[in-house]
């Protein structure tokens, strides 16, 4: 009779029940990405020539700030001051050297998960002007990318400020990948190109 010895049965175990866990899509807690990607280091390239760099945690505004720095042509021409947790909130922002901060913080996004039908609203000050960020998932949508295939949250985001300006945004967000397509209001479409995560 041939016995399989009792290391051999286990790591047999934990083979089936990994693969098992990788068929259902669900991971052990240390292998979880953030809903919200977070961490230092993550970059995204675009089809209009930009890239983001995500970047930090820095001292910058009174706390631990992570900075999203926007590239054109390998020129940094923009930064976002974020702090992630409860959503994506955004404490200022930084242009030719000069921060500019936002009073109070702007939620750009809400505590995960977002779902068809969420929306939200926030509204700051800078610069003497008030500015308020409406968005709202409208649905789910495939999109297909030089980076990938993804099914993406539609978010159309408005953005009004004090001096009469009106924006309109569609964004494209896959959780943990971030945000994979833009449309901006005259049509304009921006796709993710290459990500390194």
């Amino acid at each position: 009779m041939n016995r399989v010895p009792e290391r051999t049965a286990l790591a047999r175990f934990v083979a089936v029940a990994a693969a098992l866990l990788a068929l259902s899509g669900v991971a052990p807690a240390w292998a979880q990405p953030s809903y919200y990607p977070s961490e230092a280091g993550l970059t995204w390239t675009y089809s209009n020539g930009e890239t983001q760099t995500l970047s930090g945690p820095r001292d910058v505004l009174g706390g631990q700030r992570m900075v999203l720095t926007h590239y054109f042509s390998g020129v940094p021409v923009s930064e976002e001051i974020l702090t992630f947790g409860a959503g994506v909130v955004s404490h200022g922002t930084s242009a030719g050297g000069d921060i500019m901060p936002y009073q109070p913080p702007l939620t750009v996004y809400p505590p995960s998960p977002l779902q068809p039908g969420d929306a939200w609203q926030s509204t700051t000050r800078v610069g003497g002007i008030d500015i308020t960020l409406s968005s709202e998932v409208v649905g789910l949508s495939g999109v297909q990318t030089p980076a990938g295939r993804f099914n993406a949250l539609h978010v159309r985001q408005t953005t009004l400020t004090s001096s009469g300006g009106r924006t309109v945004l569609d964004l494209f967000f896959v959780p943990t990948v971030g945000v994979v397509r833009f449309v901006t209001q005259d049509g304009t479409q921006i796709d993710l190109i290459e990500r390194a995560f």
